[in-house]
């Protein structure tokens, strides 16, 4: 019995502190830069996105909870994006783990990344009330594509569109999608072209796609800031 519970404190621990009192937590502002991995040349208008995932602690394991915070930008004519710094801000009943922030890097023609920061069972670390990703000041490359065919491009912006609804479809907000202007515009224009040229999905119920098909639906729910996005 001693030992049954001192393998399940941590985790009640971690159940408890964020109920009862709630975590402040402040990030860091960071700066990066996004390079070619073959010639190493700056990459201008990388679509990046980063999002503070909240999770909760069960006895099963956690589970996710929403956004701490989510924002986007792009890349200038040196390659380089910021994010800036933002707290302290209340997280009342969950935690960051280690997606603080998550990074998504999309560049047409180019393989799409992500990248986050590396886990960490201890909780003194994955309740720290400073957060700071560890990609600041590093230079991040992206692979070409460009010798690729027209569906292994199709699959890769598949995939990089179910890492947004990962976390901008969070059913806490369903509009929370309509703070990524940019990623969304992107995602929908490059899934115009690429279906042009003949690409598809059997199986396919990304943001993106439900955005085109529901198009009159989405905006009614989301109003102005989703009709912006969508209607071009």
């Amino acid at each position: 019995m001693r030992l049954l519970f001192s393998l399940l404190l941590p985790g009640l621990f971690m159940l408890a502190l964020p109920a009862c009192a709630g975590l402040m937590y402040s990030a860091e502002p960071m700066e990066a830069r996004v390079v070619d991995a073959e010639t190493k040349q700056p990459l201008k208008d990388v679509v990046v996105t980063a999002n503070w995932q909240l999770e909760q602690g069960t006895l099963g394991g956690n589970i996710q909870a929403g956004q701490l915070m989510v924002m986007e930008t792009v890349t200038d004519e040196k390659g380089k994006f910021s994010f800036p710094g933002f707290g302290p801000k209340l997280a009342v009943t969950s935690h960051l783990v280690n997606d603080d922030p998550q990074l998504l890097l999309f560049k047409k023609s180019y393989e799409y990344r992500k990248l986050n920061n590396p886990y960490s069972s201890s909780p003194e670390l994955r309740l720290r009330p400073d957060r700071r990703s560890m990609w600041d000041g590093k230079t991040i490359e992206l692979k070409s594509l460009e010798r690729a065919n027209t569906e292994a491009q199709y699959k890769n912006l598949l995939n990089f569109s179910k890492e947004v609804d990962n976390f901008a479809t969070w059913h806490v907000d369903p509009c929370q999608w309509t703070n990524l202007p940019i990623v969304i515009k992107k995602m929908l224009q490059e899934r115009k072209q690429l279906e042009a040229q003949g690409a598809h999905s059997v199986m396919d119920r990304t943001l993106d796609r439900q955005l085109l098909e529901g198009e009159s639906y989405f905006i009614k729910q989301c109003g102005e800031a989703a009709k912006t996005i969508i209607e071009r």
